[in-house]
């Protein structure tokens, strides 16, 4: 039917045949694809530090708060300066 294919007249002829191709490969049912591990690894972690000290200082909104007999500086405007003593 398209003349303006580039595939060779053997392989042509063969996926139209066979009907293979990428949606014969896929799972039955809805496809939900899964997320890869580098971005699950990508979420915000806290930094465990010695001294909360230092990692108070980083922001003016910093707090040293106290849960569960841990200490940690919590930031709630800016989330990545999250720390905790250890």
């Amino acid at each position: 039917e398209n003349e303006s294919l580039s595939l060779p007249s053997k392989v042509a002829s063969k996926v139209a045949s066979t009907g293979a191709g990428v949606v014969d490969r896929l799972p039955p049912g809805p496809y939900v694809p899964q997320p890869s591990i580098a971005v699950q690894v990508k979420a915000r972690a806290m930094k465990v530090i010695n001294s909360l000290k230092s990692a108070k200082k980083r922001h003016k909104e910093c707090r040293v708060v106290r849960r569960k007999g841990r200490v940690y500086v919590i930031n709630k405007r800016n989330p990545r300066f999250k720390a905790r003593q250890g």
